[in-house]
């Protein structure tokens, strides 16, 4: 039963999770990579070709069956591309935090400078000339 379909560049592995009959199947682009039974859980290893470079990626899926219920992780060269509680995925430094581009929703609105309960002013009907006596 097919559980992720997680797209890696212009790839797509697909993780199949038989949950009763207790086999975890990893496919690459419909081609089976690995295949194991399992009874907490598994961990698939296997290399992909990158193309002409003659290097390959190694790809570690580590499937976890528990009280939290079913997690998956899955690393590319061991830079995490789904990860779980497991993957060290926090920051330990706030400078090294990316900081997303757009609109900060924990920040307070921005002050104005028009004053909420100011009294509206009435409009001006007579010129300067008219108060002179």
């Amino acid at each position: 039963m097919l559980k992720v379909s997680l797209p890696v560049g212009d790839d797509l592995l697909e993780i199949h999770h038989g949950m009763w009959t207790g086999k975890d199947t990893i496919y690459w682009n419909g081609m089976e990579m690995s295949r194991k039974r399992r009874f907490f859980g598994s961990t698939h290893v296997f290399r992909v070709p990158t193309g002409y470079s003659g290097q390959d990626h190694v790809f570690r899926v580590r499937i976890s069956v528990g009280l939290n219920g079913t997690t998956y992780s899955v690393k590319r060269d061991d830079k995490v591309l789904l990860g779980t509680w497991r993957d060290k995925l926090t920051h330990t430094n706030r400078g090294q935090m990316p900081t997303p581009p757009g609109l900060d929703l924990n920040a307070p609105p921005p002050r104005s400078n028009r004053s909420r309960h100011a009294e509206p002013q009435p409009m001006r009907d007579y010129s300067e000339d008219d108060l002179f006596v």
